[in-house]
């Protein structure tokens, strides 16, 4: 298993992390408006970079391969949120995103390069009548056609770690990258679920 390194440009080699928001944004009938691609990063991107989604599951992650962000000026939250206000859930949820300052505008890969989880959300994504959320954490690496990986995977020399947690209310995920002992820690409000 190979992971390709993807946008770092740091010293310290740590590629980028955050979480990728694939949110439906819906109008007052609850019909599907728009569905907008973000990343959320721990830091601002200087080049071009290409960001794989980590699902936890069981003892390991399912790979989400791969959204990429060209545009490197970040977004400004607020506008954001303005724009798509007409749905109070996506506004909260987008607000609620914790530990990630700076916000991108993403777009999937080639479907060519696409792994068998991020089909699936495509196709939920491609459907206009689909309002299911989605959001993953993600690293700015590529690994070399893999479909899962163990809970601590090798990206390039070091040793990258994905944990995922509910808070005690359940009203929260945290998330925490661990990358050669360098820790970082972020959350996003949970989904509700029916």
């Amino acid at each position: 298993m190979t992971a390709l390194l993807f946008g770092c440009g740091w010293a310290d080699g740590a590629p980028v992390v955050g979480l990728w928001e694939n949110q439906a944004v819906l109008d007052t009938q609850l019909k599907v408006v728009a569905r907008p691609n973000y990343v959320f990063t721990d830091r601002q991107l200087t080049e071009p970079t290409v960001f794989t989604g980590l699902q936890p599951h069981g003892s390991g992650q399912i790979v989400v391969c791969c959204v990429k962000v060209s545009k490197l000026t970040a977004v400004n939250l607020h506008t954001v949120l303005k724009k798509y206000a007409v749905d109070s859930g996506f506004t909260e949820h987008m607000q609620g995103i914790k530990g990630l300052p700076y916000v991108y505008e993403a777009e999937p890969v080639d479907s060519k390069q696409w792994t068998r989880l991020m089909q699936v959300v495509m196709r939920i994504a491609a459907n206009k009548e689909d309002g299911s959320p989605y959001s993953v954490p993600v690293i700015g690496a590529v690994f070399d056609k893999t479909e899962t990986l163990p809970a601590t995977f090798p990206v390039g020399s070091q040793k990258a770690r994905l944990t995922a947690r509910n808070t005690a209310d359940g009203n929260a995920t945290r998330y925490q990258f661990t990358l050669d002992g360098k820790v970082t820690t972020f959350s996003e409000p949970s989904e509700p679920h029916d």
